[in-house]
């Protein structure tokens, strides 16, 4: 046979074996069908998707992404969590997940691109649990860091850096910090929670959103309940003395302590005759009047009307000048008055200092970071799916008392 036939049958007997690869492909570079384009998406749009098909709201949204980002996600509204990773494990064969969810899940989860965007999306449906609840507290606190989670100390300003003359001889004198000292130490907060293999099956993927979202808001409670317990504990002793006490010039009790001009006139003088040391003013003002949200209005009015009338009789109905007009800062919340605390009043205000100059209380976190962090882990071995942590480092102390008086009728 010439050397020409025995390559053409060389190609003949070839042609079977190629028309049989072609028509049995990798099953690993199988798309899967369904409502997937045909390449895969930006991990920006599919986070998008998560969080439009979890409810978060459009002015959320629309923060976090740009417009075509949003149109592009919309389109995909509502998925559940199956297609949710399809559309993310896009060129990616998966099992049927009624047949064979230990494959499914394990195909899924072995893409570096799916868990990184779960993680991302509980990392901001969690942040904007957080964001959503009351943080009057930022308003009375001063916001410090802390490096490690070691007692940190702060020490009381007490003029010790007051300037003094230079002698003839120009020796400047050393100043020194106060005596009196307040510690700071931080502590960690934090649960776990998984998309587990049941939410999968179950197909819903608001049920996974609605865990990291509701950790969220536990985060922001957890930091509420420490402030607002710390203020109104009031069984916290710096010196051996409770935080507001007489001794510390920092309360005033019964008729002279009402919100109205003449309580609000006497909280200034008192908070006025505090000191830096004995017989020196300590010429910080206060700046913020806090409130619970039964005097809300009384105390806006305060704080609004040039005029205000506080007579109850009907023979004196003439308005009298309001000498504290616009004087201070409303900041009123729920949680003075609430009795998951050990001292809740209804009726008691205070009046604090800016705590950038003279800090009362004092939040600090670890490294500056004040929101939750989420990390992502494979689940345990007894378990399907994937888990998520999320925590926060944080601590809440008293510091000055002489950066608040209350006043309690």
């Amino acid at each position: 046979m010439s050397k020409k036939k025995k390559m053409r049958a060389k190609q003949v007997r070839q042609q079977p074996v190629l028309l049989q690869n072609k028509a049995m492909p990798d099953a690993s570079k199988v798309p899967v069908t369904g409502t997937m384009p045909n390449k895969a998406m930006k991990p920006t749009v599919l986070e998008a998707i998560a969080l439009a098909s979890s409810g978060s709201s459009m002015t959320y949204l629309q923060s976090q992404y740009d417009a075509p980002t949003l149109e592009m996600a919309d389109k995909y509204r509502g998925v559940g969590i199956q297609e949710f990773c399809e559309l993310t494990c896009a060129g990616t064969y998966l099992p049927k997940i009624r047949r064979d969810s230990r494959g499914w899940l394990e195909a899924a989860f072995s893409s570096l691109t799916l868990p990184g965007i779960l993680s991302n999306v509980a990392n901001k449906v969690l942040l904007e649990g957080f964001l959503m609840m009351d943080d009057t507290w930022k308003k009375i606190v001063k916001i410090a860091s802390c490096s490690n989670f070691q007692q940190h100390t702060r020490y009381r300003m007490n003029g010790s850096f007051k300037f003094e003359k230079v002698g003839p001889d120009g020796e400047i004198k050393h100043g020194g910090v106060g005596e009196q000292q307040f510690v700071q130490q931080l502590g960690t907060h934090g649960i776990m929670f998984s998309l587990t293999r049941q939410m999968i099956i179950d197909d819903d993927l608001g049920a996974f959103t609605d865990i990291p979202r509701g950790i969220g808001v536990g985060a922001s409670e957890a930091i509420n309940d420490a402030v607002w317990e710390c203020l109104l504990a009031n069984d916290n002793q710096l010196d051996g003395k409770p935080f507001f006490c007489a001794d510390h010039k920092n309360i005033v009790t019964g008729a002279d302590a009402k919100l109205e001009i003449a309580g609000l006139t006497n909280a200034e003088l008192v908070f006025s005759q505090q000191e830096r040391v004995k017989g020196r003013p300590l010429g910080i003002p206060a700046t913020i009047l806090l409130v619970p949200t039964s005097l809300k209005v009384a105390a806006e009015l305060l704080m609004k009307s040039l005029t205000v009338n506080e007579s109850t009789d009907p023979n004196v109905p003439k308005p009298v000048n309001n000498p504290h007009a616009g004087k201070f800062e409303t900041v009123s919340t729920p949680y003075l008055s609430s009795p998951a605390f050990q001292v809740n009043s209804a009726t008691a205000w205070y009046l604090f200092a800016d705590p950038r100059r003279l800090a009362a209380l004092e939040v600090a976190f670890l490294g500056g970071q004040d929101r939750p962090t989420v990390e992502r882990a494979d689940a345990d071995f007894n378990n399907l799916g994937i888990q998520f942590r999320g925590y926060i480092d944080f601590g809440v102390k008293e510091q000055d008392w002489r950066g608040v008086l209350k006043m309690e009728p």
